[in-house]
């Protein structure tokens, strides 16, 4: 009996040296959709991504020209900012394609394009008159850019159906034709993606082992930007709006990178970017400003000015908030500020 109350004695004490030296657990990290100021004032958490948010669950965010935000999961809903109450804009007969999730908006803000079952779709905006572009049946249609003008839109096929299995094909269409049209590749490239069509030059810029360009039948290709790199779909590939850089992603090894490329004098940089768990990393260049946002791999939120070449981090640890991880991110239109989705502990 003896022995047993030992044991016991024993037993407790242990316990309590053990919470002696342990610290405190940090709070357990929440789900939360911020904004931040492209100064890096007015940091706000919006509101909690929990239950009752009012989406079946989203992989990215974008903003519209009028400064609503959309999230795009297996459907579209819009919301205001201020008050987050998000309202279904596409049927429940359709679901989006989760990879990968690009959205692509008109100059003036009214046509939504994006990928659902295995096609094309056009969305007006706010009246929400859906529109199948393609009939596909076989292949998986994604990742729509719509070009400089809006007279043209190219998207890739992925899948094991003609013209080659397991291969990346480009497409373009002209939005009054609204017929398909395949792109001729390079023989030694495999997969070409992210396409976008500069209507005055008729040069189509894409991704293929580096940045390449040529015409819409193939002809006069050449390679523009020589790394290597490319021919996945991604979110992040973009063309400023005054047409003078590409933003593309480039991974050497397990390192990511945003390479910014500067069409005028043929120079780039190249910014560190966060990537976690094998997914696309981090990185949205505003729509109508030279200003691109991104996690580091030291997870602080930046903004890096293509026209001055000067960065800034926005968010760091403080006090208050600490950042455990970025999801998701979309900058405003004009740039001056940024929506971003992250998983957050308060101090």
């Amino acid at each position: 009996m003896k022995r047993i109350v030992y044991l016991a004695l024993l037993v407790g004490f242990l316990f309590i040296l053990n919470s002696c030296l342990t610290e405190p657990s940090s709070p357990r990290p929440e789900n939360w959709l911020c904004s931040i100021n492209a100064d890096g004032t007015g940091f706000r958490k919006i509101k909690k991504v929990d239950e009752s948010f009012g989406t079946t669950g989203f992989g990215d965010i974008y903003m519209t020209k009028d400064d609503k935000i959309i999230f795009y999961g297996e459907k579209l809903w819009i919301s205001d900012t201020d008050v987050i109450n998000p309202v279904q804009i596409t049927p429940d007969n359709i679901t989006l394609t989760d990879r990968h999730s690009r959205l692509t908006q008109s100059s003036e803000g009214s046509k939504l394009y994006f990928a659902a079952n295995k096609n094309i779709y056009l969305l007006t905006y706010p009246d929400y008159q859906l529109t199948k572009l393609t009939n596909e049946t076989v292949r998986n249609l994604r990742n729509p850019i719509l070009s400089d003008q809006g007279n043209y839109l190219t998207y890739s096929s992925h899948g094991y159906g003609e013209p080659t299995k397991d291969s990346e094909y480009m497409y373009y269409m002209d939005l009054n034709a609204l017929v398909p049209v395949l792109v001729p590749k390079p023989n030694e490239v495999l997969r070409v993606a992210n396409g976008i069509y500069l209507e005055n030059e008729e040069f189509l810029y894409f991704e293929g082992l580096g940045l390449r360009k040529s015409r819409l039948d193939g002809s006069e290709h050449s390679v523009v930007d020589d790394n290597g790199m490319g021919g996945i779909p991604n979110t992040m590939f973009a063309l400023s709006d005054d047409k003078q850089f590409v933003i593309r992603w480039a991974e050497y090894n397990t390192n990511s990178f945003a390479r910014c490329f500067n069409l005028s004098n043929l120079s780039h940089c190249e910014l560190p970017l966060e990537i976690f768990q094998y997914v696309s990393p981090l990185g949205r260049l505003s729509r109508n400003a030279n200003r691109f946002f991104y996690v580091s791999p030291n997870n602080n939120l930046c903004v890096y000015d293509l026209d001055t070449s000067t960065n800034q981090v926005l968010f760091e640890d403080n006090s208050d908030i600490s950042i455990y991880r970025f999801l998701m991110l979309s900058p405003a239109w004009d740039g001056t500020k940024v929506y971003f989705y992250a998983e957050i502990s308060a101090k």
